[in-house]
């Protein structure tokens, strides 16, 4: 019984310390929007991948590098790029999937005594599913991306690097194009 218990105990001391030592979680955001327009008239606009810069306030530009590959502009300071690839795009169900192949480190800092690089979004193995559906004479249009915070190592972790600064940041991003899209589509 005693070396029952040894084990209970030391049991509950290293599960909280692997949890803690495993890195970053992958986190999730997912937004929906209400687009008083047809389906196919939303998804003409939003299928486009060389598109982006039609409906989001924060592309200045969208390259197409190849049929799956796009780098995208961004209208901010230094103007940082993103490059995506489309993994899959579907007109009879109105969706595609795409992830992120590379970005733009905007600045870099010394953290811990290491090089740190801030890259044009807070995330790492960003990937992102998008789709278009008739609901109730319009459009229900859906941007959900998975993703880790770009710091990959254990805490501490620099300032804007965090789990909740990713999770911002995406949102952000989303809802930005999402609320853009239907002011567009709405018209």
């Amino acid at each position: 019984m005693k070396k029952f218990l040894h084990v209970i105990a030391a049991m509950m001391i290293a599960v909280p310390i692997l949890a803690a030592a495993h890195g970053p979680s992958r986190q999730m955001v997912e937004e929906k929007i209400f687009i008083n327009a047809a389906p196919d008239k939303v998804w003409a606009m939003v299928k486009d991948f060389d598109g982006l810069h039609k409906w989001h306030p924060a592309v200045a530009s969208t390259e197409l590098k190849d049929d799956k590959t796009r780098v995208l502009t961004l209208a901010s300071e230094g103007n940082p790029t993103i490059t995506e690839e489309l993994e899959s795009c579907n007109d009879e169900k109105m969706t595609f999937v795409y992830k992120i192949i590379d970005m733009s480190v905007v600045k870099t800092i010394t953290f811990n005594s290491v090089d740190t690089p801030y890259f044009t979004l807070p995330v790492a193995n960003y990937k992102s599913w998008f789709s278009v559906k008739a609901v109730d004479g319009g459009s229900e249009v859906k941007w959900k991306g998975k993703f880790y915070r770009s710091f990959m190592s254990n805490p501490p972790v620099p300032e804007g690097q965090s789990d909740s600064d990713a999770v911002d940041t995406i949102k952000a991003v989303y809802t930005s194009g999402l609320e853009n899209l239907k002011t567009i589509m709405e018209k």
